[in-house]
């Protein structure tokens, strides 16, 4: 039984245990419809949400906030099949696919054979998880929450991590900006100057996802990034959750070795196709 529906309320009702069984891993499909449901003033297109089920229980989940890409479980291939079945009876145009390595690899398999039309792999990711954080180095500055005033240095800051990561950001570096600062989420590591960012979000039960890391060119390799991801990681468990987890790109072996270094270890391999 395959199940397509919008409301991200009614789609956790139904995953919410199968997605927390891998928390971390299903951290992208729990953060987003989470926070969807918590401010549903924010779907500005309407989502998919898909799970699919066998004698009551399901066996796998996706989900599609356009224009991102569909985003997968670990599933079977007859899950895949069935997924891959709905989306093409309903006539939903897929921009890609994200999920854990093994599935997304078979997914691409699956929809190529239907349509003819193979995905390309864009990237490798890996997902790190921490329960703990290892001090890093002592570096000057501080961490704090971004301010409006800050807003002509970070707009551009945004900007160039979205361009040096290969993202068409979807709206433009100001509303980005003016949003995290509404949410409270985009913090600055500063030394004098403003020397890196790391933001939260994707909130689950017991964990949440740090992204946004940035620092500009001039300032790398002064240890500002380790810093800022290690202290905003520990405010996240200082809050009460559980663990912190991140993705890399694995086409970078300097961020993987420095979220390591501070205490993330690695969950699984993600790999990203778009059409």
């Amino acid at each position: 039984m395959l199940y397509l529906e919008s409301d991200p309320a009614r789609f956790l009702q139904r995953a919410r245990t199968f997605l927390e069984a891998f928390e971390a891993e299903n951290t992208l499909l729990l953060g987003v419809s989470s926070w969807l449901a918590a401010h549903p003033e924010r779907i500005e297109q309407p989502p998919y949400f898909i799970t699919v089920e066998e004698n009551g229980k399901v066996q796998a989940a996706a989900m599609m906030t356009p224009p991102y890409n569909l985003v997968l479980t670990r599933a079977k291939r007859d899950a895949l099949v069935e997924i891959a079945d709905k989306l093409l009876t309903k006539k939903i145009q897929l921009p890609g696919v994200n999920g854990p390595a093994e599935t997304s690899q078979t997914f691409n398999e699956v929809w190529t054979k239907k349509t003819g039309r193979p995905f390309r792999a864009h990237r490798s990711l890996r997902l790190y998880q921490l329960r703990q954080v290892i001090p890093p180095p002592t570096v000057n500055g501080r961490i704090r929450l971004i301010a409006n005033s800050d807003a002509n240095i970070l707009r551009g800051w945004i900007h160039n991590f979205n361009a040096e990561i290969g993202e068409q950001a979807e709206e433009d570096a100001s509303k980005t900006f003016q949003r995290l600062l509404a949410d409270r989420r985009l913090y600055v590591w500063e030394d004098k100057d403003l020397c890196s960012i790391a933001a939260w979000g994707g909130p689950t039960s017991h964990g949440v996802r740090i992204s946004l890391v940035y620092t500009p060119p001039e300032l790398r390799q002064k240890g500002y990034a380790t810093v800022c991801v290690a202290t905003l990681s520990q405010l996240m468990l200082d809050s009460g959750k559980q663990f912190c987890c991140l993705f890399t790109n694995l086409a970078n072996p300097i961020s993987n070795r420095i979220y390591q270094r501070i205490g993330y270890e690695q969950v699984c391999d993600f790999n990203e196709y778009r059409a």
